[in-house]
């Protein structure tokens, strides 16, 4: 079975219990690694008047199995604060209880038709804080957000205007979806967090091009008090004692700082 038919199979064989909770089919993902890797993505269903963005916990259920066009609703945006105050909150995400109960029901009804022969992997998951967008329609409500597009082949700038050649991984700032691809405004994303600029004119990348593309959660790495940035001594002019020594066993120890990029999910096995 190619991977276009399992993820429409996947699709038909999750949507009544998907349905059933309240949930929507954000898309499938599948990976030939080793083992099969189904991996679906559910969400709640979008509020129409929502226009603000927050991110929304992950939650994954796994299952380990031994023989045994995506849907979509963006929902990392908070509801309209001007509702009436009396109702009761929407969900923000699909919860980790939700998952596994989908996971059991889908598990089963691809072991009934027998639609994958060889052992694999499934996990049923919220699309999380950077989630991955399987068409150019989800991507429309993240117009703002910075994205990452990973293409099949490298892609350069059509503006005369642009400096360097042709990257196969572009970042930037989302900001046009149109009919056959987006349009991103070139950044740089520093250790600590920050977004800056690269000085580039917007890159229009066709969706036919892009292997993977997620929305990219960004966080500013927090700065310890009494810490100021380009102000510790460097060579012949740092002070010896404890300080050296200190230092010297941080670079021992081979730790290194976290991304700046968060991940997306939680799991739950």
């Amino acid at each position: 079975m190619t991977d276009q038919a399992l993820r429409e199979t996947v699709i038909r064989l999750a949507q009544p219990v998907v349905h059933s909770l309240g949930l929507v089919v954000w898309g499938v993902e599948i990976a030939r690694a080793g083992r099969t890797l189904v991996r679906l993505f559910v969400d709640v269903p979008t509020a129409p008047q929502a226009d603000e963005h927050q991110a929304a916990p992950g939650g994954t259920a796994v299952l380990s199995a031994a023989g045994v066009s995506e849907g979509f609703a963006p929902s990392d945006h908070r509801p309209d604060e001007s509702s009436d105050a009396s109702a009761p909150a929407a969900p923000l995400s699909a919860t980790i209880e939700q998952c596994e109960e989908i996971s059991r029901h889908l598990a089963l009804a691809l072991e009934v038709e027998d639609s994958i022969p060889d052992a694999y992997v499934l996990e049923v998951s919220t699309p999380g804080l950077s989630r991955l967008f399987f068409s150019l329609e989800q991507m429309a409500r993240y117009v703002g957000d910075v994205v990452e597009a990973r293409l099949h082949t490298p892609v350069a700038s059509t503006d005369p205007a642009a400096h360097g050649g042709p990257r196969r991984i572009w970042r930037g700032t989302l900001t046009a979806v149109e009919e056959e691809g987006f349009v991103l405004a070139p950044v740089a994303i520093s250790p600590e967090g920050h977004v800056e600029d690269e000085n580039h004119p917007p890159v229009f990348l066709p969706w036919s091009s892009v292997r993977r593309a997620t929305r990219m959660y960004i966080f500013k790495q927090p700065q310890k008090p009494g810490k100021k940035p380009g102000n510790k001594p460097r060579g012949k002019d740092a002070p010896a004692g404890k300080g050296g020594q200190t230092a010297k066993k941080k670079a021992a120890s081979g730790k290194k700082t976290g991304n700046s990029v968060a991940d997306n999910d939680h799991t739950a096995s």
